[in-house]
């Protein structure tokens, strides 16, 4: 008979921590949950829900139980609490000292705003063999999802190589030497609005993180979950928010531009219209607002290119700098949330 867990928080994090350390990927809920229901009858959508998301972040509402192929992913702070876990804590913060130096120190090329750090700069500045290949990735997972300055990256999985764009807000990272130095930067970073600190590990923080390179303002994020369970149901529009997220720090233009187009479909009822053009042209939207708003009305039209024009001996040329800018899609997102008060 499996023996039930003394601390089943622990025994959550701990599993997603194993599962990363050795994939070098986050793992699914369905997966953490069939393992610890089998080996300590950990019911793991229960226990997600009770641990703080200074810690955990599932991608989801908040207080809404992960399901099935929901993602699973520790913070940094989480990693800390894990054993095993302070070689990547170390090395990340390593990493971003190493990064603050590299761009006080070198240009950007021409025309460009942030300057390409490759994994193999970094692993020799880090003095990390290039052999170690998932003590590397972990490191790229940890660049690609904790908020650090970071304003892009990409990555080609057939040849294990990765590449980050560092821009100027990694220069708050250049002490960092500790999770609470981490918090706290961020913190004077971003303001009010960022993890402030992690309490003792016995006493866990309620603060929550926001991710790197985001197209999504985190405070949208917050602003929905706060009024999710009200009159509107806003499980889907968080699950379209963070895909549409996903995919633009990813680089993935077709479905950034696909998801973009999902979102603007999905939300008119908010505004008790039946389709977008009803609420750019029937919601008294305020002069720059309008604007905005009629932007993504003509962007609508340029997702329609992406996911109907068929193959043709033309290439199609859209690309991420096609997407509406973050400005426009935030502000519009913002008075969404504002619908759902």
């Amino acid at each position: 008979m499996p023996t039930p867990a003394k601390d089943p928080q622990r025994a959550v994090i701990q599993a997603l921590y194993d599962h990363f350390r050795s994939h070098a990927v986050w793992p699914e809920f369905d997966r953490v949950d069939r393992q610890l229901w089998r080996t300590a009858k950990i019911d793991v959508a229960q226990v997600a829900v009770s641990i703080p998301e200074v810690f955990l972040v599932t991608h989801g509402p908040r207080g809404v139980a992960p399901r099935g192929h929901d993602m699973m992913r520790l913070t940094l702070a989480g990693i800390e609490r894990c054993d095993g876990g302070q070689d990547d804590v170390e090395l990340f913060l390593r990493a971003l000292r190493w990064l603050a130096r590299y761009e006080d120190k070198h240009d950007p090329e021409p025309g460009e705003t942030t300057v390409i750090v490759t994994r193999a700069m970094l692993a020799k500045g880090l003095r990390v063999p290039l052999r170690e290949a998932g003590r590397l990735r972990r490191l790229f997972e940890l660049l690609y999802w904790e908020r650090w300055g970071g304003e892009g990256n990409s990555r080609n999985p057939d040849i294990d190589d990765w590449r980050v764009k560092v821009g100027r807000d990694v220069r708050h990272f250049l002490r960092v030497r500790s999770v609470e130095d981490f918090l706290e930067a961020t913190a004077g970073w971003l303001g009010p609005h960022a993890p402030i600190g992690v309490e003792s590990r016995s006493e866990p923080s309620t603060a929550s993180q926001e991710e790197a390179g985001s197209y999504i303002d985190e405070r949208i994020f917050d602003l929905i979950k706060q009024a999710h369970g009200g009159r509107w149901d806003c499980t889907k529009l968080l699950v379209l928010l963070r895909e549409l997220d996903d995919n633009y720090r990813g680089g993935n233009a077709y479905a950034a531009h696909a998801l973009l187009r999902a979102l603007l479909d999905h939300v008119p009822p908010l505004f008790g219209q039946s389709s977008f053009a009803q609420v750019a042209n029937n919601h008294p939207w305020g002069r720059t607002d309008g604007k905005y708003v009629k932007r993504l009305v003509a962007f609508r039209d340029q997702a329609d290119d992406v996911m109907h024009r068929q193959i043709a001996r033309i290439p199609c040329l859209l690309s991420m700098e096609d997407m509406p800018p973050r400005a426009v899609v935030n502000r519009f997102l913002a008075g969404c949330a504002d619908q759902l008060g």
